[in-house]
């Protein structure tokens, strides 16, 4: 009976249409903003290559309502570029970790379900820069998951399980750069969480 419910909680993820929308909307604005700054040939990219950035960002997570998040998303990720075309734009392979959680409690201790999910992989992008110190990039990450949970009915039962899974996460994104080495992003995504805001630092 508690595996049961284990599965249906930590499986059923809901994803609102209107945060769908929203991701295929950025997706059209960012790739309108990189059509319409091609005929710029002077701009130098912000990421090329032997460029290195380090990010740390906190974002939203992808879990049902009413679910209380213990630990927000947080995403930490270094990107090297390997790759520079000019105007086409560049590419950046680096590793990312995100880690976030959440947990469930029913009136009079009925039910309390605790969840946990890092993710550890490669990352991938394209850049494109639209003006100088501002570029759009998308890609995604692979690697795996770690998902812990603990579940207890009443005060007599108890069950926790940890699992290794296939991870992924789809991203596009817009970074600023303020100064030579201090920058800020905004992402959007599909997979581990809806996204996330944060700081760069470009060494």
């Amino acid at each position: 009976m508690i595996s049961k419910k284990i599965t249906y909680i930590s499986g059923e993820f809901l994803v609102p249409d209107c945060m769908k929308k929203t991701i295929i909307s950025a997706l059209f604005i960012l790739s309108s903003f990189a059509l319409l700054s091609a005929q710029d040939n002077y701009v130098p990219n912000v990421m090329t290559i032997g460029t290195n950035m380090g990010s740390l960002g906190v974002g939203i997570p992808v879990i049902a309502p009413g679910y209380r998040m213990t630990i927000p998303p947080i995403n930490a990720f270094y990107e090297v570029g390997i790759i520079d075309l000019g105007r086409p734009g560049s590419v950046a392979v680096g590793a990312h970790v995100g880690l976030w959680g959440y947990k469930i409690k029913t009136e009079l201790n009925q039910l309390n379900y605790k969840y946990f999910n890092t993710l550890f992989g490669v990352r991938g992008a394209y850049h494109f820069t639209i003006i100088d110190k501002w570029e759009v990039y998308g890609g995604a990450v692979l690697g795996i998951k770690l998902e812990s949970e603990r579940f207890t009915a009443g005060t007599e039962s108890t069950a926790s399980h940890t699992h290794v899974k296939f991870g992924w996460q789809l991203f596009a994104g817009t970074r600023y750069m303020f100064t030579p080495s201090l920058g800020a992003f905004v992402e959007l995504g599909y997979g581990a969480t809806y996204g996330s805001i944060g700081a760069t630092y470009r060494f």
